[in-house]
């Protein structure tokens, strides 16, 4: 990221110096204003990182309004899709949406904070965003999961809740055993693994993250704030006070 900063400093510096060379640029070579722009950056190498520094802050408060434009644009989609699991108080005013992978450790510790936040909230209808993005089983435990929220969605958060209680979901067996512990009925769940509601699923929540600018998990949006990371269940709470 940096080489591509520093790209675009240069670039911008060697305009300014063959602006500033006036009417002599014309008469100057271009090995000269190379060798102009090189001299004055070797003399004053601070100004790369003030220009770093601005160039830095300016692409981030780009990509958080970009974000922030976004949330308002897909506030619909994010919570009240008929594709996405529901869980918390179904019927509750103020919800959470939560992206996640099962694989995700920091999704496992989140998973604890979010049951907490449900029973101090008894208002709080959570939307689950099936986001596999770390393995291969990460997306057949997502798929196996919405399946189960096409077939049984009354048992979807027990299943969701297993999965993240279980040490490691890495293999098809360690999926389908959890499955199997729940007494779910495997051949049912097989038959929808790619229904298109799945799909469909995974793809609008891939979209979602993307524009966001989400790049891992766990991420949760509440009302008009995206929270990135597995924060303390407090920080989670003051978002949701806000938001109330």
């Amino acid at each position: 990221m940096l080489s591509r900063y520093t790209s675009k400093i240069v670039s911008v510096l060697f305009i300014a110096l063959l602006l500033g060379c006036g009417a002599n640029a014309e008469s100057r070579s271009d090995q000269e204003i190379k060798d102009l722009v090189r001299g004055y950056l070797l003399e004053n190498p601070e100004v790369i990182m003030e220009a770093l520094i601005i160039l830095q802050e300016k692409e981030e408060l780009a990509k958080a309004e970009a974000a922030q434009n976004a949330l308002q644009d897909m506030q619909s989609g994010l919570t009240q899709s008929k594709i996405d699991p529901i869980g918390g108080n179904v019927e509750g005013e103020l919800t959470i949406v939560e992206f996640f992978d099962y694989n995700c450790g920091y999704c496992k510790r989140a998973s604890s904070t979010l049951a907490s936040l449900k029973k101090k909230n008894p208002n709080l209808r959570v939307v689950y965003k099936e986001w596999p993005i770390l393995s291969p089983s990460s997306e057949t435990a997502a798929r196996v999961a919405l399946a189960v929220n096409l077939l049984f969605p009354e048992r979807y958060e027990e299943l969701h809740v297993a999965f993240m209680n279980s040490s490691s979901l890495s293999s098809d067996n360690a999926i389908w055993a959890v499955v199997d512990k729940l007494k779910l009925d495997r051949k049912a769940i097989e038959s929808k693994l790619n229904d298109e509601a799945v799909n469909q699923h995974l793809a609008n929540t891939t979209a979602q993250a993307r524009a966001l600018g989400l790049t891992g998990t766990p991420a949760f949006v509440v009302g008009t704030e995206v929270i990135k990371g597995a924060l303390p269940e407090r920080e989670i709470q003051k978002v949701i006070d806000a938001q109330s």
